[in-house]
């Protein structure tokens, strides 16, 4: 399982501004009524080498559903456009694609954190009339029905998301005297177990979360984001649009990376900065018997099946339990959410075929199986309990399903992109030098954003 998989990696500044900025003048945002009877060839742009575990598995799903709509709807030719290169490069040819009438995609699939982005740019259709009839999109859980609307309308929808708890194993948390199945109550609970792992043994990494930006913004998500969304105050951007860059909930939560890595409870620096698959490196971790607990995305126990093969660990599902994160004083769980999304190009001549072909996209075995071999959750919750997803990485699949509503979005505006990558430095800061206080983090990533988005885009919270 690559990490640029689950992991957006930051924008480059320039890339972001010539997104922000590129409305083509004159561009209609009117849609044709003509549909898939109609003779047509309609485009569907999505990333190669990014989405699924495995490039071959791209290909066969993207393959498979090229061949399924053209046999429904023989009128109607599919194009295929598959964008090579890591998710950087992914957004920055895509974005290009999308700044001309011409060469836009009729279809694209692109990471919810953009959908924001590309709606204000002008390049994405409503898709709200075409999905009343939808025998999916009702299925949804209001969270996800959400991810992609903007001013009362939808422009995107999930295609998968991936949320995160807390893996263990079981025989470390047993020789350190934890009982499982094990489900910590607050935050202090977790740090007391990984001390307990520490203590008993010496020579196992105690509590692996993410540090540092070597991941991107999908790294932050699957770490320390997830203790922001169970802080006291969990709000990253205001509704008014700006940016929270101190609050009782940020330091809550770096003073809590204080403790893990003053205590020396973290993983090695080595391992969290690395730019070879940081958020996957737990699943090898695990399979070697040299880690006690992770925060974690819900893909690690896909990585253990023969299919991903990350490594593949048959014994995972016996040895490795699942927990949910919980808030820091107790009363629930909390998880980010993220994903990838399906949307209909303000360019395109043929809406309702497109439409058409994302209802393809998202019929249940189409739905299951991109969940299967991209470490998704399926965003139709009926589909949680079923075999053919419940059983692929059992019990981890059916496991976060059932944390999934627990979890809430993330920020999809380009201020964001700023803001994370701050969070994420203090986060490294921590991680390198622990006596870095949780306080003197904030302050750090309160100056970043502050110089890089102005004083009138930041705010201070209670």
């Amino acid at each position: 399982m690559k990490l640029m998989t689950r992991a957006t990696l930051p924008r480059m500044v320039a890339a972001t501004a010539l997104v922000a900025s590129a409305i083509v003048a004159g561009a209609s945002a009117a849609v044709s009524s003509a549909g898939a009877s109609s003779k047509a060839t309609i485009s569907v742009a999505y990333a190669a080498d990014t989405t699924f575990d495995t490039i071959p598995l791209g290909a066969k799903w993207w393959g498979a559903v090229q061949k399924e709509f053209e046999a429904k709807y023989p009128n109607v030719t599919l194009k295929l456009i598959p964008i090579a290169g890591g998710e950087p490069d992914f957004l920055t040819k895509l974005a290009l694609l999308y700044h001309s009438a011409s060469t836009s995609p009729d279809v694209a699939q692109f990471p919810s954190t953009e959908i924001a982005l590309y709606q204000s740019s002008g390049w994405l259709a409503a898709m709200d009339k075409y999905l009343k009839g939808s025998s999916w999109f009702s299925q949804y859980p209001p969270v996800i029905q959400n991810e992609g609307k903007i001013g009362g309308h939808i422009y995107a929808v999930s295609a998968g998301e991936n949320n995160n708890g807390l893996f263990y194993d079981k025989a470390i948390l047993e020789k350190a005297g934890i009982k499982v199945p094990w489900q910590p109550k607050t935050w202090a609970d977790v740090v007391t177990a990984a001390k307990a792992i520490k203590k008993a043994e010496p020579k196992i990494i105690p509590l692996w979360t993410d540090a540092g930006t070597s991941a991107g913004p999908n790294g932050a998500g699957y770490g320390i984001l997830n203790l922001l969304a169970g802080s006291q105050t969990p709000t990253i951007q205001t509704s008014s649009g700006k940016m929270v860059v101190s609050s009782k909930g940020l330091l809550q939560t770096l003073n809590w990376y204080h403790e893990v890595f003053a205590d020396g409870l973290g993983a090695p620096i080595s391992d969290l900065f690395s730019e070879n698959n940081a958020p996957n490196i737990p699943s090898t971790l695990f399979a070697k018997g040299q880690l006690g607990i992770a925060v974690g995305a819900n893909f690690l126990g896909g990585n253990w099946t023969k299919m991903v093969s990350f490594p593949y660990w048959p014994q995972a599902g016996k040895a490795i339990g699942v927990a949910g994160l919980p808030k820091i004083s107790g009363g629930g769980y909390a998880s980010t959410l993220s994903g990838w999304d399906f949307g209909i190009s303000s360019h395109t001549k043929y809406a309702q075929a497109a439409a058409e072909l994302i209802n393809v996209m998202q019929e249940p075995t189409n739905m299951v199986e991109a969940a299967n071999w991209a470490g998704w959750v399926p965003p139709v919750k009926a589909y949680w309990s079923n075999p053919q997803y419940a059983n692929f990485a059992a019990p981890f699949n059916q496991a976060f399903g059932n944390l999934l509503p627990w979890s809430t979005e993330l920020p999809t505006s380009a201020n964001y992109s700023v803001w994370v990558q701050a969070i994420e430095e203090a986060s490294g800061a921590i991680a390198k030098t622990p006596s870095t206080t949780g306080a003197q983090a904030m302050a750090q990533m309160k100056g970043f954003v502050t110089n890089q988005l102005g004083p009138s885009a930041v705010v201070s919270l209670p």
